[in-house]
C-alpha cells in the first residue's frame, strides 16, 4: 500500500512538475508577444513623428523656395524696367546727337553759302568809298560873338569870382562851319565890381571876363572873350561903352569926371577884361535879362572833328 501511495505520489508530482512546465512555456510565448507589441507600437509612433518632422522640413522649404522665387522674380523685372531705361535713354541722347549734327551741318552749309555770296557781291559790286574825315575848324582871333544875358545883374549885389551865363544871340560859323548855334551857352566870370551905393564917390564899374563856349556837338571849348560894347538898345542907359584895348580912355574919359578917370581906368583895367561904368557917382551899373553883348575874342581856338 505504502509502495502505491509513494508510487501515486510520485507520479503526482511529475505531473505537477509537468504541468508547471507547461504552463511556463504557454506563459513565455506571451510575454515575448507582448513585448513584441509594444516594441512594435513605439517603432510606429517614432516613424510617424519622423514623417511629421519631415513634412514640417519640408513644408518650410517649400515656402523658402518659393519667397526666393518671388524675389528672383522681382530683381529679374527690376532689371528688365532698368535695361528698358537705359535702352530709352540711349535712344533719346542718340536721336539729341543726330538732330544737332543735322543744325551743325546746316548752320555749316548756311556759312557756306554767305561766304560765297559775299565773295561774289565783293567781286561784283565797286569797291566802298570812304568819307574823309572833316577838317578841323579853326575861329580866328578878332571874332565877334553877340550874347544875351541870362540873367540880371547889377553892381549892388554882384561879387568878385561870382559866374555868369549868356547865350549866343546870333549862331557862330567859320569857314561857312557851323561851330555852335543860336542859343549855345557862354560863361564867364566876374572880374570887377565897383558899387556906388556902398563906397561913397565911387563910380560904379562892372567887370565881366568870359572864358567858356558850348559847341554845337555839345562839348565845352575854352575861351578869351573881352567885351567890346553894350547892344544897341543899352547905349542910352546908365551904362557907357565897354571898354577895350586903348580905346578904353576915350570912352570913359567921355562919361565920367575928369578927375576920376586914371584911377577908374587902372582900377577896369587891371582886371583884364571888359567893363562897364556908369555916368554918375552914387548910382550901380544895372544889366537886365536879355541884355546884348558884343564879345572879341583875344585867341583863336581850333574845333576837331569827333
Amino acid at each position: 500500500m505504502k509502495s502505491q501511495h509513494f508510487g501515486m505520489y510520485v507520479a503526482t508530482c511529475v505531473m505537477a512538475v509537468a504541468l508547471t512546465g507547461c504552463a511556463r512555456e504557454e506563459a513565455a510565448p506571451s510575454s515575448a508577444n507582448a513585448s513584441a507589441s509594444a516594441s512594435d507600437q513605439s517603432a510606429v509612433e517614432k516613424a510617424a513623428e519622423l514623417e511629421a518632422r519631415e513634412q514640417e522640413l519640408a513644408q518650410r522649404e517649400a515656402e523658402v523656395a518659393a519667397k526666393e522665387a518671388e524675389q528672383e522674380t522681382l530683381r529679374r523685372a527690376e532689371a528688365e524696367a532698368a535695361e528698358r531705361e537705359a535702352s530709352k535713354v540711349a535712344a533719346a541722347k542718340k536721336a539729341a546727337d543726330e538732330a544737332a549734327a543735322k543744325r551743325a551741318a546746316a548752320k555749316k552749309a548756311a556759312e557756306a553759302r554767305a561766304a560765297a555770296g559775299a565773295a561774289v557781291a565783293q567781286s561784283t559790286s565797286p569797291p566802298a568809298v570812304t568819307a574823309p574825315a572833316p577838317t578841323p575848324v579853326e575861329v580866328r582871333a578878332g571874332t565877334q560873338l553877340v550874347v544875351a544875358l541870362a540873367s540880371d545883374m547889377t553892381t549892388k549885389t554882384a561879387k568878385v569870382g561870382d559866374r555868369f551865363e549868356a547865350r549866343l544871340a546870333t549862331a557862330l560859323h567859320s569857314d561857312d562851319r557851323l561851330v555852335a548855334p543860336e542859343g549855345s551857352r557862354v560863361t564867364g566870370t566876374i572880374t570887377e565890381v565897383v558899387s556906388g551905393s556902398s563906397q561913397i564917390g565911387a563910380v560904379p564899374a562892372l567887370g565881366l571876363r568870359f572864358d567858356q563856349l558850348e559847341l554845337a556837338d555839345g562839348r565845352q571849348m575854352a575861351i578869351r572873350g573881352e567885351l567890346q560894347q553894350l547892344g544897341t538898345s543899352e547905349k542910352g542907359a546908365d551904362a557907357a561903352k565897354i571898354i577895350g584895348g586903348a580905346a578904353a580912355g576915350a570912352v570913359i574919359g567921355h562919361q565920367i569926371k575928369h578927375g576920376n578917370k586914371g584911377k577908374v581906368i587902372g582900377g577896369i583895367l587891371g582886371g583884364a577884361a571888359g567893363a562897364m561904368v556908369a555916368k554918375n557917382t552914387g548910382s550901380e551899373v544895372q544889366l537886365q535879362a536879355g541884355s546884348q553883348l558884343t564879345i572879341v575874342l583875344e585867341q583863336g581856338f581850333v574845333v576837331t572833328a569827333r
